[in-house]
């Protein structure tokens, strides 16, 4: 029996959205159980903050990083375009990013054990205990914390799993919204600088509560965030053209084209651009395009 196109594509990326949702599910539940413990100097002041309640937590981690789908869905929509595949390149990508991400996170953190600024703090040592006399540092056994997930969790400052989802996800979204609106067409649009900067600038904010609530060291913040951004560009190439590109705003075609005219070429109507309502003018279709669909009878 023959198999249709579309079940072909689908198929030739199963192994792609199989191998980031199952690495990244991974590296969160089980290398946390590898997770170094190294000693520590007690009279390290840089760790000696007290433990405070997190401006972004966890869970609320997650549904801000829910955004970027959310948003990149509705833009779908909004740019207007025919084939649903420009939709699937930029959610796999989100998604492989994503994957990269939290595993490269995981995996630093838990070989690194790095303390945290409110490490001593979660250790509660006997106000009697020093650092040992002959090395000169302390180890996990002078802790009278009982929760030993929480004092794992004392050990991964370095680097910021925050900064790097954040950085990842709003800055592909800046990418993804910044390649839809033409951000390089030499026309100055001061307007798509905000709107392509926004995601951004929320970014920056995760991260730097991280280290106003104690969280995190700034370089670890700062390495996460340059790292997240790197990633975010990396798996953004991987389907859509560079920004300056005059088809910034089309991803690269599907790995099979539907007929053999189409093999080894770009797929046209894949390619080509159409509004919601008719054929007539967006504000934001380039102009190359106008002209194009100005000719269709």
């Amino acid at each position: 029996m023959a198999i249709s196109v579309r079940t072909r594509r689908l198929l030739s990326y199963a192994l792609d959205w199989s191998m980031a949702i199952v690495i990244a599910l991974f590296s969160n539940f089980y290398l946390q159980r590898f997770q170094q413990m190294p000693d520590f100097d007690l009279t390290d002041t840089s760790i000696q903050y007290s433990v405070r309640k997190q401006t972004i937590p966890n869970l609320l981690l997650v549904l801000l990083l829910t955004l970027p789908y959310i948003l990149i869905v509705v833009g779908h929509f909004v740019f207007s375009y025919k084939k649903w595949w420009d939709l699937h390149s930029a959610l796999l990508g989100l998604t492989l990013g994503f994957s990269v991400s939290g595993t490269l996170s995981q995996i630093v953190r838990i070989s690194a054990g790095r303390p945290r600024p409110d490490f001593i703090a979660r250790c509660n040592p006997s106000p009697d205990i020093v650092n040992a006399p002959v090395f000169g540092l302390a180890n996990v056994t002078i802790c009278q914390e009982t929760d030993f997930t929480f004092l794992q969790d004392g050990m991964r400052s370095f680097f910021s799993g925050h900064a790097i989802l954040s950085a990842f996800g709003f800055g592909y979204l800046s990418l993804y919204l910044a390649g839809k609106l033409h951000i390089f067409d030499s026309n100055a649009h001061t307007y798509k600088m905000w709107i392509v900067a926004t995601p951004i600038v929320l970014a920056i904010w995760i991260c730097e509560t991280r280290v106003a609530d104690r969280r995190h060291h700034w370089q670890d913040v700062t390495t996460g965030f340059f790292l997240g951004i790197l990633i975010a560009y990396v798996a953004y190439r991987q389907f859509f053209p560079h920004l300056a590109d005059q088809d910034s705003h089309l991803c690269y075609p599907p790995r099979f084209e539907e007929n053999d005219r189409r093999k080894g070429a770009v797929s046209q109507d894949n390619r080509e651009w159409f509004p919601l309502s008719g054929l007539e003018a967006t504000p934001f279709q380039p102009e190359h395009d106008r002209r194009e669909n100005d000719n269709i009878v």
